[in-house]
């Protein structure tokens, strides 16, 4: 048995979920409903990476997660700190990317700072 597909596993999370619809999806992920009921009828077999980034964004995961199956059987928890930032960057262009990469090592090596002098609830 093979491993299904972007569009089975999108079709299984808005069957189990009464208050998901395509076109709710569409929106939250800033899409055109038609790429989505497209994709969920079949005449498009593959969503383009961004597309398919966008609607798992919108779902509050990973593509990766949502391919390996994580995110339908509940084992990634729906808003931790890493998936939270792993959302964010997948609505960042390339360059802003590298920005906040930048931004990150900035934080990361500032002199005279770790994470037993930041103050409580600040780690």
């Amino acid at each position: 048995m093979s491993e299904p597909t972007f569009a089975e596993r999108l079709q299984r999370v808005i069957d189990s979920d009464p208050n998901l619809t395509v076109a709710g999806l569409a929106v939250k992920a800033g899409l055109d409903n038609s790429a989505l009921r497209s994709l969920l009828s079949g005449r498009v077999k593959n969503p383009r990476l961004d597309t398919a980034i966008k609607v798992c964004a919108a779902l509050g995961t990973t593509l990766e997660d949502f391919m390996s199956g994580a995110y339908e059987a509940g084992r990634v928890p729906a808003d931790t700190e890493a998936q939270r930032i792993r959302s964010l960057l997948s609505q960042l262009s390339p360059r802003e990317r590298r920005l906040l990469i930048t931004y990150g090592e900035g934080l990361r090596d500032a002199h005279g700072i770790d994470s037993e002098e930041l103050p409580e609830g600040d780690e």
